[in-house]
């Protein structure tokens, strides 16, 4: 009888059959087509075999790929038909789910407490498509526009594939690296650009993946304070220092105000959680300085080492919050948002649908002038998820981010895991930054970061549902 080949990743004939035909898809290409195809194709057999047959790792190296690789990388990885990297991998962990529902789980399905605002929202966002079709906008828009806000169908994905060993243990030390890896990539393009002779240029560095600069330092920051055991107070510090450099010298100031109210909210939180005879205002205000502290004195050496101009410079980008008059790209933002309350004035109930769009004015910088340019998205999550999804999209998504902002607070409050408490103060850290970043940045909706995003609100919602189910084991009221 012919022999039947298990498929698992533990046979090790498949991995030898697995690497013998990556050998033929590194030579191949090469001898065929161009060097230029090797990294691609070595890379897409690695992919597949470090995912193969597993939804977790699948997702983790999602969660980790869509942080750290440059919109310019994705870019070169659009699969045919238009799919995008993080999409193939968001399909195959669906895949995996599917099949481990049906023929290991027997369709036992675990609730977690953000399925119905999730579903909620994931309906009207294909409601919201559905409007743009019928308003007759551009298919291919639709498309484009609609795929960012179905990324959140990956809370259901990780709510079935992670606990909260994992949780700890892979996805936020999995974030930091990324993190890390984003922040040197900021800090080797920065130092190539400027002129290390006079010191007196500076260019700005702005990428889409900078987003998770604020959000790794929130987490570090809680990491430091609830449970410094577990790495040291020494290598956080250390993983601290080139992430805020990097988050420095994008001069984002919607970040700044982000990561402030962020680290405001977690210092207060600490302060407000101690007991009451332990509370001293002046650790507080300490702990404050502290991080400003270690921020500015990492911005100035590097800023002494390089002959960079980053202290004039941050200082002209800040002057706008006194006078926003001062920044002829920020007056343009102001006109892209008053054109767009014009529109949800005009459909402020079903919104003016997916694949709508505007023209904006832009400020080019080389040539210094205006030009007009049809936009579909506006920088502002409030004014885009209106605009697009109408009254109902944002109530949606403010119900989706509420729920898990309160469900982190209910971790932080209940448990007496170190780890896990520091997870939920970072958690709730970012949601207030995000919600002051929401202000002048829809990446939560337009970009590829609303997958990060979900996986974050797929992994609250595991530790939340861990911790009350371990209270009802032990007779607790939940």
């Amino acid at each position: 009888m012919m022999a039947v080949i298990r498929v698992s990743p533990h046979n090790y004939m498949l991995l030898t059959l697995a690497v013998g035909l990556q050998l033929l898809l590194i030579a191949g290409p090469m001898m065929l087509w161009s060097p230029r195809l090797l990294w691609l194709a070595s890379g897409l057999i690695a992919t597949a075999a470090v995912t193969l047959f597993s939804a977790r790792r699948t997702l983790l190296l999602m969660f980790f790929l869509t942080i750290a690789l440059p919109a310019t990388v994705l870019e070169g990885l659009i699969l045919p038909g238009g799919l995008r990297l993080q999409e193939a991998l968001l399909l195959a962990a669906a895949f995996f789910v599917a099949v481990d529902l049906l023929y290991t789980r027997c369709l036992f399905y675990q609730a977690s407490a953000l399925d119905g605002p999730v579903a909620v929202f994931l309906l009207v966002a294909l409601f919201s498509a559905a409007v743009g079709a019928a308003a007759g906008n551009l298919t291919t828009v639709i498309l484009r526009d609609v795929r960012f806000p179905l990324y959140y169908m990956v809370v259901f994905l990780v709510t079935q594939t992670t606990d909260t060993a994992a949780v700890l243990r892979r996805y936020m030390p999995v974030m930091i690296l990324a993190s890390l890896a984003v922040s040197l990539g900021y800090i080797l393009e920065f130092a190539g650009a400027i002129d290390l002779s006079g010191g007196t240029r500076f260019m700005r560095v702005a990428r889409l993946h900078g987003l998770v600069l604020p959000v790794a330092l929130l987490v570090l920051l809680n990491q430091f304070i609830y449970d410094p055991e577990r790495y040291g107070r020494w290598p956080l510090v250390l993983l601290f220092l080139p992430i805020s450099l990097a988050f420095v010298i994008t001069v984002g100031r919607g970040m700044w105000l982000a990561f402030a109210a962020g680290a405001l909210t977690t210092i207060l939180l600490w302060h407000r959680g101690r007991p009451r005879g332990q509370r001293r205002a002046w650790q507080a205000v300490l702990l404050i300085g502290g991080l400003m502290v270690t921020i500015v004195v990492t911005v100035l050496f590097f800023q002494r080492l390089t002959g960079a101009a980053i202290g004039v410079y941050t200082l002209e980008r800040s002057l706008t919050f006194v006078d926003f008059r001062r920044d002829v790209q920020f007056l343009g933002r102001l006109s892209s948002y008053l054109q767009t309350v014009q529109r949800i004035a005009s459909r402020p109930w079903l919104g003016s649908g997916q694949g709508a769009t505007l023209p904006f004015l832009f400020f080019d910088a080389e040539t210094y002038r205006f030009s007009v340019h049809h936009s579909w998205t506006v920088d502002s999550l409030y004014l885009a998820l209106w605009w697009k999804m109408g009254i109902a999209g944002l109530v949606a998504f403010a119900w989706m981010a509420l729920r898990t902002s309160r469900l982190a607070l209910y971790v932080r409050k209940h448990t007496g895991a170190p780890g896990v408490r520091a997870f939920a103060g970072g958690m709730i850290a970012v949601a207030v930054g995000m919600v002051v970043l929401g202000a002048t940045d829809a990446s939560m909706v337009n970009s590829r970061f609303a997958v990060v995003f979900g996986v974050l609100f797929g992994l609250v919602a595991v530790v939340h549902r861990e911790l009350r189910e371990e209270a009802s084991a032990a007779g607790e009221r939940p």
